[in-house]
């Protein structure tokens, strides 16, 4: 499976890497859990958005994924954690990031995924600029 990270729009299908996981589970999983994030229609001061960039300092974002990832596996005894995190342009309902998190029950892995998003916002070196349609943009965090 391939790692935690970021990546280029594109370069990862989100459908393969479900029917990947769901092809490959651990035995003992009783819970897979995916949260994936789009672009909203509504941005900051609820102006409508046209779309979103995503830009990163990869190597601190690519580690502090990584970090993440183990951490939250390795806290919660999970088989697995991962971290998918998209960079370019994105139109809204598009795809930006994808979290997994697999354990032997629900209870590990609610907390698991809850945390995994919390921390992806706050942690890698990344940006978000929203567009709006009125041309006019702002960089936004969270």
């Amino acid at each position: 499976m391939i790692e935690s990270g970021i990546y280029d729009k594109g370069r990862i299908k989100i459908a393969s890497v479900i029917s990947d996981l769901l092809s490959n589970l651990p035995k003992d999983a009783g819970a897979l859990m995916l949260f994936i994030g789009v672009v909203r229609e509504v941005g900051k001061g609820d102006k409508k958005v046209r779309k979103l960039e995503i830009e990163s300092y990869d190597e601190h974002a690519n580690s502090a994924i990584k970090k993440i990832s183990d951490e939250i596996r390795n806290k919660y005894e999970l088989s697995l954690a991962r971290i998918y995190h998209f960079k370019g342009s994105f139109n809204v309902g598009e795809p930006l990031v994808l979290v997994i998190v697999v354990g032997k029950s629900r209870k590990q892995a609610y907390p698991a995924l809850q945390e995994a998003i919390e921390r992806y916002k706050k942690e890698p070196a990344m940006w978000k600029k929203e567009v709006y349609i009125d041309g006019s943009w702002a960089w936004i965090g969270d």
